[in-house]
């Protein structure tokens, strides 16, 4: 029986070992939620060690997604170095007189914050491989509200949507004779404080007209709504649930017992 296979943005996914939308959010939720109460740089490493397996076991293309996120990647490098400059404590690295520019205790937190914004880019690519109304039902599903859990996959959609505004009017830009990559950094960052306005402004427009097809369409019409399509979790599914759980507990029992492994 040959395999059929559905694919989503940067990834693919083998339908006889699909799971249920119910366990991914699952596992969103778990990796950002540890992300969170770990404790230092070493423990942060261990969850995006898993969030990058788990992407991989669903065959998400990791490598694209992450240029296609190359600027927020370096804003996330940018904001690790300003919090190591700004936070104090630990050994002086570099100084300036009396004043402390870079310490290691700085290092750390900048570390820590690029390491759990990559847990939540890693969690966030999970999403990806299901289609946004299999989300939906599934957090209907896990008794969310019918307008939130509708809210949240809009959300998702209009990524992509802002990317698109974003890029037509840097396109239109460069139709104009400016090349970004030419122009020093706070020309650059001039120029792009001028297109998060009418950015938002075609976001905003999108959004209306979304608002409009939804009431022409009845929504709300109903108390209750239906599903076209069952949710249904097998085995398999139950299997990666307790697995993940299994493993959450191991790890905050471990970070219990042994406490802060790193210490800058």
């Amino acid at each position: 029986m040959p395999l059929n296979t559905r694919k989503y943005y940067g990834s693919t996914e083998v339908t006889l070992i699909r799971t249920d939308p119910r366990v991914k959010l699952l596992m969103i939720v778990l990796l950002t939620t540890l992300a969170v109460l770990a404790k230092d740089v070493a423990y942060l490493a261990i969850v995006v060690g898993a969030a990058l397996i788990i992407d991989l076991c669903f065959k998400i293309d990791v490598l694209t997604a992450f240029k296609r996120l190359k600027h927020f990647l370096w804003l996330l490098i940018f904001i690790g170095i300003v919090q190591s400059l700004t936070i104090k404590g630990g050994t002086v690295l570099v100084h300036i007189g009396d004043v402390n520019l870079l310490t290691t205790r700085g290092i750390q937190f900048a570390l820590e914050f690029i390491l759990r914004m990559s847990v939540i880019v890693f969690a966030g690519l999970i999403a990806t491989t299901a289609d946004g109304r299999e989300m939906t039902d599934g957090l209907l599903k896990m008794h969310m509200p019918y307008e939130l859990a509708f809210m949240s996959g809009i959300a998702l959609r209009f990524l992509p949507v802002f990317r698109e505004e974003f890029s037509s009017r840097m396109n239109a830009i460069s139709m104009r004779g400016i090349d970004l990559k030419k122009i020093g950094i706070f020309k650059k960052i001039k120029v792009y404080g001028y297109l998060i306005s009418p950015t938002i402004s075609g976001c905003v427009l999108r959004s209306e007209e979304l608002a409009k097809s939804m009431q022409s369409r009845g929504f709300r019409a109903a108390k209750k709504r239906t599903m076209l399509r069952e949710l249904k979790m097998t085995f398999l599914d139950w299997l990666l649930v307790v697995l993940c759980l299994l493993t959450a507990a191991a790890y905050l029992t471990l970070m219990y017992i042994y406490g802060t492994l790193v210490v800058l």
